[in-house]
């Protein structure tokens, strides 16, 4: 009888076995299981994060508008391929060629970080990895937060136009297009809405907002959500349709300092562009904007967010490669 008995639990038991081994497969391959951790190069480099900082410093003390600049490069990076340095890469076709890329900056920094942290580590850190810790350093140089990054990410060798314009989301998305396309990153809508506060930094091109003070469906062609002397003001800015030269503030509050004022300006409808002032005026994102209003809910819920986004697809073990150059593969 216990013999008998004894044949279908082991069978049972391997069944189990092969089930919990088949769920960690699919987990792992869906990218749920990272390998990242924190202090990652504390034996192999272990000033590599200071290096980096230093050196971001020393270039923001000539370069006021870096820090917006080095943030939004990680987010471009992250969005296509996942987070692996693609968006470095020179050549034709790349995914700096894109137009949705046209005004990315910071290529300068980061190769500096690089050259920087190259003196002391050869060979060591990935230039994907120095993106990720200057974004952070980024937020802090200019009154944001910190927050510990988990490292270890290797630089990939496949950079592609096309993937950029496809993954990227557009200045003109409304909640529903802007959620579908953070989904696709594995990012839930409120991620979206508090990733969507880095524009409490930087500059865009004025080209982005003329469909909201020259080419609405309005008789007057100007959004009528936008408070009139506030859309002189962006008239006066943005004299004539088209224009990639004349840029204005994300922030008309405090463009120069990481904090809450970007969520503030839409609840007073001074978002400039469609995709930041969708985040208001839909009621399912709303109250997520007024909930982070303020410096004290918004800061822990941006550090998250962006250490939830930093570990995209990402390359790690002996994945990809360090790459001696950013711009260019081994």
């Amino acid at each position: 009888m216990a013999a008998e008995m004894l044949g279908p639990a082991r069978s049972c038991v391997s069944t189990m076995t092969a089930l919990l081994v088949v769920t960690i497969l699919s987990v792992m391959a869906a990218g749920e299981v990272s390998a990242l951790q924190t202090g990652f190069y504390a034996s192999s480099c272990p000033k590599a994060e200071e290096t980096i900082y230093s050196t971001l410093q020393q270039l923001h003390a000539n370069d006021p508008d870096l820090p917006p600049v080095l943030l939004r490069l990680h987010f471009h990076d992250c969005f296509v391929r996942g987070c692996d340095g693609s968006v470095l890469l020179q050549g034709s076709g790349t995914e700096r060629t894109a137009p949705v890329n046209g005004r990315l900056e910071g290529f300068g920094a980061i190769d500096a970080a690089k050259a920087a942290v190259e003196k002391l580590c050869p060979g060591i850190v990935s230039c994907a990895d120095i993106l990720a810790f200057a974004a952070r350093d980024s937020v802090k140089m200019v009154g944001g937060p910190g927050w510990e990054v988990p490292a270890g990410r290797r630089d990939g060798t496949v950079s592609l136009a096309s993937e950029a314009s496809s993954n990227l989301p557009g200045a003109q998305m409304d909640v529903n297009q802007l959620t579908a396309n953070f989904g696709k990153q594995g990012l839930t809508r409120d991620d979206m809405v508090i990733l969507s506060g880095a524009h409490t930094i930087g500059e865009a091109a004025c080209v982005h907002i003329d469909n909201r003070i020259y080419d609405y469906p309005s008789p007057s062609g100007v959004d009528p959500l936008l408070p009139k002397d506030f859309a002189a003001k962006l008239k006066k800015k943005c004299r004539e349709r088209g224009s990639t030269k004349r840029k204005f503030d994300l922030d008309s509050g405090t463009s120069a300092t990481f904090d809450a004022q970007y969520y503030k300006n839409l609840a007073k409808r001074t978002g400039l562009l469609t995709s930041d002032q969708v985040l208001y005026e839909d009621s399912r994102t709303r109250p997520l904007v007024l909930e982070s209003s303020n410096n004290a809910n918004f800061f822990p819920k941006f550090t998250q967010a962006m250490v939830k986004m930093s570990q995209i697809s990402t390359l790690e073990g002996s994945q990809g490669q360090i790459r001696q150059r950013c711009g260019y593969v081994n």
